[in-house]
């Protein structure tokens, strides 16, 4: 695919994380670099560029006390003020940093912990980089012999004494651990260049440039642990300028606090998942809109999911009144094994619709405009890609022709070397050759896609393709029947999957809120409930009219009751599992 040619820029003299704090503490030291909030909205504490500068090298230089250049330093903490500390202090000691996920940061402590010991296992940390609270409790006595420190209690004056450790710009600076949607989580490693070569073009892609560092910001209430909320981070920073952080759960429970961050805050970036613009869109009231200035948003960078083109327009047209410009929404794709930015809308002519016939799709791969008449897939745009990446749609080991669906695969600056210990899955996932470039290694990124008109289309992953009579089935498509099938049924909360032998369907859906399901309504007496055979009916009829296909099992789940990562996304293959009683958060 031919690249966006927009120049990426590096800072000169900046090889490491390090070298970019050290930077900009030095250009800019007065200038706002963090600021962290409550999930109210307020305001917890700021940092300076100075003043965070100071606090790394206290913390390095403790880090130097207790663990050697090359060890892992696990970051079990809440987005805020600690965890950047924590983060840049890694890149000072020469350890790699391994964010991790709290047990109170979105989900319940058990079904955390599960993953906290896997990276513990995987990781072998030497110290854990967390709160008073975590560092007291069972929690880190049960992760091993691991050396807690408590971030917010490093004695300050600690600098003297730090050194610098010679880090290089190929050393790891952090593990990435990849969300587990399709498998058990992996690190991936991740250099100093990979995360500047991906920053520098995330730079790109929001036109920083056209806004004065001092003025640039970056709102997030995204789970700073995962790949998309860590790159929010590292973007505000290598900009110069701030990244104002809000705890996830903030959004889940206040949906305003966001957008009134980002209006008070004059974010000029603030992304998230598509289920986080509907949500916006059901909760906030008008009274509540009319107290948002969303006029300095420029960038709503929409990924990590499936992009919904009725989502884009839905919000564009909810918050238009606040000052909300049509040109600010902007879909995009990446993954943790390219730290996160493979492609994205640089304008608002990227941010298209391809409107397919959707037989052609899924008996040939081919992408054909649809047909008056017949049935049509609607698929979004995910932009173009940066000009230090080289993407390509690959079919049965040879490059696709054009407008064939493909794998997409990826090779340059920002792609990583591989899993942090597991060389086989890297040789498989990292180990992607072509006749025309046999010097190059592609990460085989496992996603479905297509080129049209320079932009990158997405359409699902491989693994978890439907194939039925020979055509594809993407479980995305299907899923987004199954919700709209009936009102009872939670938007962004299905998976589908193949169940049985002959061809047939398995469906897991969480019902809506305040929506109660009764297997014995008595409809003629009029039952409170909605009648869970209605609203089983209604799906097979659903699906059967617009995929051609019979769900052999449905269970409706009470809200909560799918299996998803620490970064929200439905597991499938664990979902599969709770057919056909569903387990105990079944209706």
């Amino acid at each position: 695919m031919t690249p966006d040619r927009h120049p990426v820029q590096v800072i000169e003299g900046v090889r490491t994380l390090g070298d970019l704090l050290r930077h900009h503490a030095g250009v800019r030291p007065d200038r706002p670099a963090c600021v962290e909030l409550d999930s109210h909205g307020e305001e917890v504490t700021t940092l300076t560029y100075a003043e965070l500068d100071r606090r790394v090298r206290d913390t390095a230089a403790l880090l130097q006390q207790t663990a050697s250049p090359g060890d892992r330093a696990m970051l079990m903490l809440p987005n805020g003020a600690d965890f950047v500390v924590a983060f840049f202090a890694c890149a000072y000691a020469g350890l790699v940093a391994v964010p991790s996920p709290a047990p109170d940061a979105i989900h319940s402590g058990k079904r955390t912990l599960g993953r906290l010991d896997g990276i513990v296992k995987d990781a072998d940390p030497a110290v854990v980089l967390t709160t008073a609270q975590h560092a007291e409790s069972s929690l880190v006595a049960d992760l091993g012999s691991v050396e807690p420190i408590v971030v917010a209690d490093v004695p300050a004056g600690l600098a003297v004494l730090w050194r610098d450790p010679g880090v290089r710009s190929q050393d790891p600076a952090f593990l990435q651990y990849t969300s587990g949607s399709t498998s058990a989580p992996k690190g991936v490693v991740l250099s100093h260049a990979n995360v500047l070569a991906n920053a520098a073009a995330i730079e790109v892609l929001v036109d920083a440039r056209s806004c004065p560092p001092d003025e640039f910001s970056v709102v997030s209430w995204l789970p700073i642990f995962h790949d998309m909320g860590l790159a929010q981070l590292i973007g505000a920073l290598h900009a110069g300028g701030r990244v104002v952080l809000l705890p996830p759960m903030a959004l889940l429970m206040r949906p305003f606090v966001w957008l009134d961050a980002v209006s008070r805050y004059r974010g000029w970036v603030s992304s998230a998942p598509n289920f986080a613009y509907e949500l916006c869109v059901a909760k906030l009231t008008e009274e509540q809109k009319a107290r948002l200035d969303l006029r300095g948003w420029r960038i709503a960078l929409n990924g990590a999911e499936p992009v919904r083109h009725s989502t884009l327009t839905r919000f564009m047209d909810a918050f238009a009144g606040a000052g909300f410009s049509a040109d600010t929404m902007r879909p995009c794709y990446g993954l943790a094994e390219a730290v996160v930015y493979v492609s994205g809308a640089r304008n608002p002519d990227d941010a298209r619709l391809a409107d397919l016939d959707a037989e052609a799709l899924a008996e040939r791969g081919e992408v054909v405009a649809a047909r008056p008449g017949h049935p049509s897939r609607q698929i979004v745009a995910c932009g173009r890609i940066p000009a230090n990446l080289d993407v390509r749609i690959v079919a049965a080991g040879v490059p696709a022709a054009a407008e064939q669906v493909g794998e997409i695969w990826v090779a340059g600056d920002s792609v990583s070397g591989g899993y942090w210990r597991q060389p086989e899955a890297t040789e498989a996932r990292f180990g992607g050759r072509l006749a025309d470039r046999p010097d190059t290694t592609y990460l085989r990124t496992g996603d479905l896609g297509f080129v049209r008109d320079a932009q990158l289309f997405v359409l699902g992953r491989l693994d978890d393709l439907i194939i039925v009579d020979g055509r594809n089935h993407y479980p995305t498509d299907i899923e987004r029947t199954v919700a709209a099938a009936h009102p009872a049924i939670a938007a962004d909360a299905v998976a589908a999957f193949p169940f049985g032998d002959d061809g047939q369907l398995g469906v897991v859906a969480e019902t809506a809120r305040q929506v109660r399901v009764d297997r014995s309504v008595d409809r003629s007496a009029g039952g409170a409930g909605v009648a869970y055979d209605d609203v089983v009916a209604a799906v097979r009829r659903a699906v059967a009219d617009e995929h051609q296909l019979h769900v052999a099992s449905v269970t409706l789940l009470r809200p909560g009751g799918l299996p998803r990562t620490t970064s929200g996304k439905v597991q499938r293959k664990r979902s599969r599992d709770l057919l056909p009683d569903g387990g105990p958060k079944a209706w």
